[in-house]
């Protein structure tokens, strides 16, 4: 199948992608590194959920070797008021969190 391009840039259509997801679903979870993309796609899904009055849930995996900068920025994503409920989870399993990143 070919690709189909559209008339629309990257930003609109995540735009558009994130109001369907809005729409058509009640429980919408992002798992989230603290990396730039995952950090854009959070932002951009509280941004759309903030327009549509909804609410979403994270989870944020902690490596255990994640720099202190990447800890604090995902501390900051946190407090974005469209996220429901925000968990962690260490690698291996447990909720027990190594680098010093609370609930």
């Amino acid at each position: 199948m070919p690709k189909k391009y559209e008339e629309k840039n990257v930003l609109e259509a995540a735009i558009e992608r994130l109001e369907i997801i809005f729409s058509n679903f009640e429980n919408i979870y992002f798992s989230v590194s603290g990396g730039k993309d995952s950090s854009v796609m959070v932002q951009l899904a509280n941004m759309v959920a903030k327009k549509m009055n909804k609410k979403f849930d994270v989870i944020y995996i902690d490596l255990e070797a994640q720099y202190k900068k990447t800890i604090e920025h995902v501390q900051e994503l946190k407090k974005l008021p469209q996220i429901r409920d925000f968990s962690y989870s260490t690698s291996n399993g447990t909720k027990e969190c190594c680098v010093g990143f609370t609930t």
